[in-house]
């Protein structure tokens, strides 16, 4: 009986490391990119197998050595990837003037989720300053008035799908616009937004099509270098939110920030998982908001659930004087890179080279 649980978890620990190591892959592939999601999971599994290894040692030296190797390499590769959402630097502006401050709140209330009263009561206790929500349908539009009331600045776009997108800010907007980025079929916002300060910056809110059983990633992949390439095109800082359906350690999420600009204020934060809601341990951060240079992050916040698989974002922020737009530095093969993807998918949009 021993003898062959210690050959089922060579087996696992062996399925494990490949499952680690099989997202480096730079491909479109559903099934590699959904393997990215799960690499806390897979770490905390590869301790427990790691474990239960050592303990067959001594039966089984060599083939036991042989797996917890391959346990040794699974952790390493998910330590390093997941290295810099650990919580070692914390946040560094303690103060910022009223002017200057921003609060953005995300959430994808879920397709069919009639759950408006928490997600409401939040909205009231937080007093964001722009408030994007995801999923959202003729049912939830007419839930989401009173938000609608305090923050009058709206943009919407109702599809009768899992896209629909509400889109409200207490600040007014400028040239506020709902575009499909990239060809496809999931609305996005693209506006500025007049800070209290008299300043203007630039925010693109955005709900990517998950990577699906048998549906290559690429449709994903190219809104978010089409985001990118709107930045980039702009003069002021802007901010880039929404639940992107990719994880920010993904090669397209790194790619799309290198190409922008863009900060992630997780990192040296937290993991700040925000999907699933509903779930104890299968949790990972799918929903964002990033910022270009200009801004710097004054707290993080995940709010309670409130009957979605997603929880509620926010994150507050403070523009720094006399700071602009941080230039992109991309890798030489980036902007290719993402144009070919973007070239693929039936996108206008193009990344020049700087």
């Amino acid at each position: 009986m021993r003898f062959v649980a210690c050959c089922a978890l060579a087996i696992l620990a062996a399925l494990l490391a490949a499952a680690s190591l099989v997202p480096l892959i730079p491909t479109e592939w559903w099934w590699v990119r959904l393997l990215d999601f799960p690499r806390l999971p897979f770490a905390a599994a590869l301790v427990a197998v790691g474990v239960g290894l050592l303990m067959c040692l001594r039966g089984a030296p060599r083939s036991s050595g042989s797996a917890l190797a391959l346990v040794v390499i699974g952790l390493a590769v998910n330590g390093w990837i997941l290295r810099p959402y650990l919580p070692t630097q914390g946040l560094s502006v303690d103060s910022c003037p009223a002017e200057r401050r921003l609060s953005v709140l995300i959430a994808n209330v879920q397709f069919g989720n009639r759950e408006a009263g928490p997600l409401l009561a939040a909205v009231r206790r937080t007093e964001p300053d722009l408030f994007l929500a995801m999923e959202t349908d003729a049912w939830w539009e007419e839930r989401l008035k009173p938000v609608a009331e305090a923050m009058p600045h709206t943009l919407k776009r109702i599809t009768g799908s899992y896209y629909g997108i509400h889109f409200f800010s207490r600040l007014p907007l400028v040239d506020g616009e709902i575009r499909h980025l990239a060809g496809q079929d999931t609305p996005a916002v693209v506006t500025g937004v007049t800070l209290r300060n008299g300043e203007v910056v630039d925010f693109v809110g955005i709900h990517p099509k998950p990577p699906q059983p048998w549906q290559s990633a690429r449709g994903r992949d190219a809104q978010l270098y089409a985001a990118a390439a709107v930045l980039r095109e702009r003069v002021e800082p802007g901010l880039l939110a929404g639940d992107l359906n990719a994880t920010p350690w993904e090669i397209a999420v790194e790619r799309m920030r290198r190409l922008s600009g863009l900060i992630d204020p997780r990192r040296g934060y937290g993991y700040v998982a925000t999907w699933n809601a509903k779930s104890s341990w299968m949790r990972w951060p799918l929903d964002h908001i990033f910022h270009e240079g200009g801004f710097a992050t004054l707290s993080i916040e995940r709010l309670d659930a409130f009957g979605s698989d997603h929880f509620p974002y926010l994150v507050r922020l403070c523009r720094q004087t006399g700071q602009g737009k941080t230039e992109p530095v991309p890798r030489e093969s980036d902007v290719d890179t993402a144009n070919v993807v973007l070239l693929a998918a039936g996108a206008t949009e193009r990344l020049q080279a700087r």
